[in-house]
């Protein structure tokens, strides 16, 4: 479950309309964020989109949740390490007119020879 840090925390609401299960309401006292432990599903939508950074993970006691940071569990299909051939520039075909990309013998792209 998610959890707001009421020191850091402004109220300016942007992680209540970004929850899918409504379980972010302002406190009428304050004007702080609450989340309802009993309907967050941990999605981290809240987490992502807080620009004072207040809105952390419980299961890691103050530890925030970054934007990029995926909620995988291991074993889900994402390997650590950079295992892989992955989506990275340089299998050499069609990323551009150079030496290398398998079209023109390094003259700019090949085309007619002179």
């Amino acid at each position: 479950m998610f959890q707001v840090d009421k020191e850091k925390c402004v109220g300016c609401g942007v992680c209540v309309p970004v929850c899918p299960v409504e379980a972010i309401t302002m406190e009428t006292d304050n004007g702080k964020a609450l989340i309802d432990g009993g309907k967050c599903v941990d999605c981290g939508s809240c987490a992502q989109v807080c620009p004072q950074d207040a809105i952390y993970s419980g299961a890691g006691a103050g530890q925030s949740f970054s934007p990029g940071q995926g909620q995988m569990s291991p074993g889900s299909g994402f390997v650590s390490g950079g295992g892989g051939r992955g989506m990275g520039r340089g299998m050499g075909k069609g990323l551009g007119k150079g030496p290398r990309d398998g079209r023109g013998g390094g003259r700019g792209g090949g085309g007619r020879r002179r």
